[in-house]
């Protein structure tokens, strides 16, 4: 799918689980909307605030995606750091089961968010 970004998450009542290339883009963007169709900005914007703003967990499948710009991962997983605090993080799980460096370096960009926020 690579339209409407915020419909066609799966839903259950305590999580939202969302297939990057299935819910947002197989051919993820760069880091802000500004800059470039299908960022990290707007993934977390569109699909990954509005599940967490309504209290529900939420589990991403990066594995689907042609590939992921570190700018789109540090800005999708980073700025949930950087918008909800650490405390929501334990609400997010990451998968990416086929290329397991993919749920590394937006671990990665976590960490680095939660250590630059002190």
């Amino acid at each position: 799918m690579n339209g409407a970004a915020s419909a066609k998450a799966t839903q259950n009542t305590d999580t939202v689980f969302i297939d990057v290339a299935r819910d947002f883009s197989p051919t993820p963007g760069g880091r802000y909307e500004r800059e470039s169709k299908w960022s990290g900005e707007e993934f977390r914007i569109r699909l990954l605030e509005p599940a967490l703003r309504a209290g529900k967990r939420i589990v991403v499948d990066l594995d689907g995606a042609v590939g992921f710009t570190t700018s789109f991962l540090e800005e999708a997983f980073g700025g949930l750091v950087r918008t909800f605090g650490k405390e929501v993080i334990p609400r997010v799980t990451i998968t990416a089961n086929v290329r397991p460096a993919r749920r590394r370096k937006a671990i990665e960009y976590i960490e680095r968010a939660i250590g630059a926020a002190g």
